[in-house]
């Protein structure tokens, strides 16, 4: 007798699966679809994102040729075709058509584009300490101290990846205005940190040197 009970209990069981699976098998299907089509979506928008990459990389190094051949102006058009691409090319292009505009001497446009690259709020805060550090150069070069100094003043400090160019820049400014003690200090700052790359330390002995024949 029990195993008649059994048999309907199954019976049943089944049967309310069948109910189950008829009323929600729409539903699974809709999501089955979803799923499959939203991978294939989301696969073909990665192939897509790869070859924008790859068709801006190659248009950057054609750039980087044409800069490296001397022709600036040429460079300068094809970088500024990158201003609307994905990724960091556009940021990359702002800093190589503000090193083209430096090279034809227009460091004012130059200062400019590497000035809307730090204003940038997507720009990664390496980037922009890059461009700060690219423009107080261009405005040492210019002969505004005030403005190369307030550049860099804040990427001066310890454990910033922009530490001694930011010294180099505020120990030249001051060296250039007459301040021989504070620019002394700044040069010291490099020299004295064993963490200091070999080409800023050797400027930075080649000015000591020059301050100490003057005080001297």
């Amino acid at each position: 007798m029990s195993d008649i009970f059994s048999e309907v209990d199954e019976d049943v069981r089944k049967e309310q699966y069948s109910r189950l699976w008829k009323r929600f098998a729409p539903f699974v299907y809709v999501v089955a679809g979803l799923i499959v089509v939203g991978t294939a979506g989301y696969r073909g928008y990665e192939y897509w994102q790869d070859q924008r990459s790859m068709e801006a990389g190659q248009t950057f190094l054609e750039g980087l040729e044409l800069s490296q051949a001397g022709d600036f102006t040429g460079a300068q058009a094809v970088f500024s075709q990158l201003e609307d691409k994905l990724g960091g090319y556009p940021m990359l292009a702002k800093m190589r058509n503000a090193s083209e505009l430096a090279a034809q001497g227009k460091n004012t446009e130059a200062v400019t584009m590497l000035e809307e690259v730090s204003a940038d709020s997507s720009v990664k805060p390496l980037y922009k300490g890059l461009a700060d550090v690219r423009t107080a150069y261009l405005l040492l070069d210019a002969g505004d101290l005030d403005g190369a100094k307030g550049k860099v003043e804040g990427l001066a400090m310890a454990g910033n990846p922009w530490r001694f160019a930011a010294l180099e820049v505020l120990g030249t400014a001051e060296y250039q205005a007459g301040n021989l003690d504070q620019a002394k200090a700044r040069f010291d700052e490099i020299v004295n940190d064993a963490g200091a790359p070999g080409d800023f330390a050797g400027r930075a002995r080649v000015f000591l040197d020059l301050i100490a024949g003057t005080q001297g």
